[in-house]
């Protein structure tokens, strides 16, 4: 073969290898088919982004019209309507036009207060409240009856969502409860000694923090003692807690308020009986406190000082800028006689708080904004604001008065108490007049049978 053919051959070769080269292995030569094949693969293969796609749940809208609108922080309003979405207040004002299928209560000639907090229940939820509650009991009906939609239970802040779960839970780990009291000294020396160390190792932690920055080499200190009450101090002089103590006599007050002051901590004091007698020293030391004004405690003759209780302990406290709540001096809704008392009447233990001297509005604020702050949840209730839960108690006249009763209370949007559906307290002035005849006595018999 001459070297001509040869050149023809060999370039005959490489244009037949070049067209096999160019065949698609994939059965498509262009940019459509590319496109066509997506399709047909996007076809075959399952929808998974469908069936991940749950199906959106509609908006669920409240509006709560007429009335008087106690506000708490921001006065009080008249003939305004209230537009809730999910739960949440959106609107508050006149001529407020609601989208279609609004859930709507017509508040006209009552009172529409933020629906109450009770720092402390007992009763109402179990240890562990959106897994242990019974949200059909006569206990969450009752405290709903008061006007109570939000309540502490034991460690934790839950709402009083009568027939559900969803949305009970507002807050856990309310407080870090401490102990010092004057019959513990050793037990007092302990904890300022736990105190002191902490103290001294955040010092420390900071001076290496700055030796970081200079030397790669700093030596972090120990921590691995940082456990238990130790842990429990931390915690609270890093400022991201609250302690809560229990102490009633004016030297247990004057010893914690010692101690926070010393350590610079946030602390409630539940109980504060002769809280009356220090006030000045418990508002400088920022402490908050819960009380109970019908709580009664004799004086002591034997002391050359102001002891036992007063009726003015909350008007004092508060006059001398002390931040405080109130609750009964039974802190659950009672089924076995001791009616007055318990957290059925949270209104009215405000109300015996006026009797001593605090008005009207910063009792009310005692149940509401002012307890809510202290249990670290005012940004959600204890007020009527946009943005803040659609939690309300709708009265038939002022919520201190001893005669008036609570008509609906709302939870998250949803009426969760409707005293003419409920058989409780459906016959005792069902036209909501203060006026209104008596209720037949009819159980569990006539007051006036002999037999």
């Amino acid at each position: 073969m001459s070297r001509v053919a040869m050149k023809i051959s060999n370039l005959c070769r490489l244009l037949v290898m070049m067209s096999l080269m160019a065949v698609p292995t994939w059965g498509f030569s262009g940019e459509g088919d590319k496109e066509a094949v997506k399709a047909k693969t996007s076809q075959d293969a399952p929808d998974n982004e469908e069936k991940e796609k749950k199906p959106k749940k509609e908006d669920r809208y409240f509006l709560l019209s007429g009335g008087t609108l106690h506000t708490v922080t921001d006065g009080v309003l008249r003939d305004v309507s209230i537009l809730c979405k999910n739960g949440k207040i959106i609107e508050i004002g006149r001529g407020i036009n609601p989208p279609e299928d609004t859930q709507t209560l017509d508040a006209s000639g009552y009172h529409i207060y933020p629906g109450l907090v009770a720092v402390d229940s007992g009763g109402i939820f179990g240890t562990s409240p959106e897994n242990s509650t019974n949200v059909f009991s006569l206990q969450m009906t009752l405290a709903l009856a008061g006007g109570i939609t939000t309540a502490a239970t034991g460690n934790h802040a839950a709402k009083l969502t009568f027939g559900s779960t969803e949305g009970l839970l507002i807050k856990r780990d309310l407080f870090k409860p401490l102990r010092y009291s004057t019959l513990e000294p050793n037990a007092k020396y302990e904890l300022r000694a736990k105190f002191e160390k902490v103290r001294q190792y955040i010092r420390d932690y900071e001076t290496y923090l700055e030796e970081k920055k200079k030397d790669d080499d700093a030596e972090e200190p120990d921590k691995e003692w940082l456990k238990g009450q130790y842990e429990t101090c931390f915690t609270l002089l890093k400022r991201d807690a609250v302690a809560k103590f229990t102490a009633n006599t004016a030297h247990e007050l004057l010893d914690i308020c010692d101690l926070v002051s010393t350590y610079g901590f946030d602390a409630v004091i539940f109980g504060a009986v002769e809280g009356w007698t220090v006030a000045p020293q418990i508002a400088r030391a920022n402490v908050s406190v819960v009380v109970t004004p019908r709580r009664r405690v004799n004086r002591d003759e034997r002391l050359n000082r102001a002891n036992g209780s007063s009726i003015e302990n909350a008007a004092i406290l508060h006059g001398y800028g002390v931040p405080i709540a109130i609750i009964p001096g039974n802190t659950s809704v009672t089924l076995w006689g001791l009616a007055g008392r318990d957290l059925f009447h949270l209104n009215m233990e405000a109300a015996f708080a006026v009797r001593g001297g605090l008005s009207d509005s910063d009792a009310l604020r005692a149940i509401t904004i002012d307890a809510a702050r202290l249990l670290g949840i005012d940004h959600r209730v204890g007020s009527i604001e946009i943005g803040k839960d659609a939690d309300f108690a709708i009265t038939d006249g002022d919520i201190l008065h001893y005669m008036s009763l609570v008509r609906w209370t709302v939870v998250n949007g949803e009426i969760v108490y409707d005293k003419t559906k409920d058989t409780l307290f459906d016959h005792i002035r069902p036209d909501g007049k203060l006026d209104s005849p008596p209720p037949d006595d009819y159980w569990p018999r006539s007051l006036g049978d002999d037999q």
